[in-house]
């Protein structure tokens, strides 16, 4: 089964969203091998996390466009706010 254009958009964001996590990764293992700061680290390591939680959401975001049958685009935008705000007080 093929994917649609929607589809592949949305594959596309999570695939560059991970891929930037996983050069933030490899920045973060160079800070330690360079023994930064445990603040600089720190830091990185809140963006990898804030990464992968919105890669987390553009997941579970796809997930509700393939499997829930919205009546219209206002329904699915309430949808999608819905996530938003479960995915901030997790």
């Amino acid at each position: 089964m093929s994917q649609t254009i929607e589809e592949e958009q949305a594959s596309k964001k999570i695939t560059s969203q991970l891929k930037r996590s996983r050069g933030q990764l490899d920045g973060i293992l160079k800070m330690m091998e360079d023994n930064r700061s445990c603040d600089d680290v720190l830091v990185q390591l809140s963006a990898v996390k804030s990464g992968v939680d919105k890669a987390m959401k553009l997941v579970i975001a796809q997930n509700i466009r393939k499997n829930v049958n919205c009546v219209d685009e206002q329904q699915l935008k309430d949808l999608q706010g819905s996530l938003d705000l479960m995915m901030k007080t997790k």
